[in-house]
């Protein structure tokens, strides 16, 4: 498996486009919340496109 977690203190650690969007959008959501950029092609699948997942805190 290929989830990157973000966690960037600034735009210019992100190496892709993809990441630097997470990052932006984790810091705009409330405490608590993770932003992935998930690369991993779904099965069978040879050309997919990496997505953002977004996750709540259990609490």
């Amino acid at each position: 498996m290929t989830d990157l977690v973000t966690g960037f203190e600034s735009d210019t650690c992100s190496s892709t486009p993809m990441q630097r969007v997470a990052g932006r959008l984790e810091r705009a959501l409330p405490p608590g919340w993770r932003v992935e950029v998930v690369d991993l092609p779904a099965r069978g699948e040879v050309a997919a496109q990496p997505v953002l997942r977004v996750h709540m805190p259990e609490n």
